[in-house]
């Protein structure tokens, strides 16, 4: 009886101080945030290390396994073209990119009045007046007008705002790129230390069961992303030559967002076109319709014939599924989430199919009512 009441009071003893330090640390949560900020801050560049030699990893193996390289040359040739074409980029495609930008901005208040114009013409004509007024909007378009010059600003401030914040992430990226090759050289120790890791944490089934998930989540990914990458590049190529065909001034910039947005399904080249036809109406209307139906033609082609003989049935999700899991993914984790929309939803796709195959194994006499319910239908 006298030991059970000491450990009663030892169980009361270890609630109390768990009760706390939940106090104080729900108490003092501004400090252990700036303690974790301040871990995430030191901890990015290592962070992008992993990320760029998950991204190259592909390239390093495929020297190795093809050419019968050793990893350090395989990476030494990986890095050199990776830098090449960085390099090629940065020297031929960002100062028109740059150039373009600083046109945009400094032709704004041009376009501002422009846009003022158009709304001022719509609402001195007597018929398109009476319905705006029928439908109740015509202090909205009055608003829009007054106010467009304001949202313009807050508009570009927000863009300086992101090109100074990658500016300052522009050291942690370049000192991740570096850490990479070290990454990439001891990827299988890495690799092992983690698996070690997680069967530590999670046993030998539920470990195993993880790293399978891991493993096909990774299978997904590289299927959907990196073909798509290399479509969404094809894609930009050609939107870049023909809009220097019909002599678009803003033809690099406008190229460049047409293969980043081409790489998110469905929602990506129709924000692409948007931005694409915002960017030439202020050239003239005509120049925009011509901008419309060029990027229209080069991602009809790419939906109908270069994505399906890239991509195929390799992702093997619905169509309804992908928007499904694109909105998802954009409204928790924005842009990336967006990306990761289709690979994600593959991967449960792939996870249902072994569910349900289970399930109908375990069940056969369901899965034979089902069938002869078919039939009689």
């Amino acid at each position: 009886m006298f030991i059970n009441n000491n450990i009663k009071y030892r169980d009361i003893l270890i609630f109390a101080l768990i009760g706390v330090m939940g106090y104080k640390l729900i108490d003092n949560y501004d400090y252990f945030f700036d303690i974790g900020k301040k871990i995430l801050s030191i901890m990015t560049p290592f962070i992008y290390a992993m990320i760029c030699a998950y991204v190259l990893n592909p390239v390093v193996s495929f020297f190795e396994r093809n050419f019968k390289l050793k990893r350090a040359v395989a990476i030494a040739i990986t890095y050199f073209i990776i830098i090449s074409l960085v390099f090629i980029i940065l020297f031929f495609t960002i100062p028109s990119i740059i150039d373009s930008i600083l046109n945009i901005t400094k032709e704004m208040p041009t376009y501002v009045e422009v846009v003022q114009k158009w709304i001022n013409a719509i609402l001195q004509n007597g018929r398109i007046k009476g319905l705006i007024i029928q439908a109740g909007l015509l202090d909205k378009f009055q608003e829009m007008s007054s106010q467009i010059g304001n949202v313009t600003i807050g508009l570009l401030q927000s863009l300086v705002m992101y090109l100074l914040s990658f500016t300052s992430n522009l050291l942690n990226v370049i000192l991740g790129f570096l850490v990479s090759v070290y990454v990439l050289a001891d990827k299988e120790k890495i690799a092992k230390g983690a698996r070690t890791i997680t069967y530590m944490i999670l046993k030998e089934e539920k470990g195993t069961k993880l790293i399978t998930f891991i493993r096909t989540y990774n299978k997904m990914i590289g299927v959907y992303i990196g073909i798509k990458a290399i479509d969404s590049a094809i894609i930009g190529m050609i939107a870049l030559v023909g809009l220097l065909i019909v002599g678009e001034p803003y033809a690099p910039l406008i190229a460049l967002i047409t293969g980043v947005t081409n790489m998110i399904p469905y929602f990506g080249p129709l924000i692409g076109e948007l931005i694409g036809v915002i960017v030439a109406i202020f050239i003239s209307p005509i120049k925009a319709l011509i901008v419309f139906i060029l990027l229209l033609c080069i991602h009809t082609f790419d939906a109908w014939y270069l994505d399906p003989k890239l991509i195929g049935k390799k992702v093997g999700v619905s169509p309804f599924g992908i928007v499904l899991g694109v909105t998802i993914g954009g409204g928790f984790w924005g842009p990336v989430g967006m990306l990761l929309g289709s690979p994600t939803m593959a991967t449960i796709k792939i996870y249902y199919e072994k569910f349900l195959l289970k399930f109908k194994e375990n069940n056969p006499k369901l899965v034979k009512e089902e069938k002869l319910d078919d039939l009689n239908e």
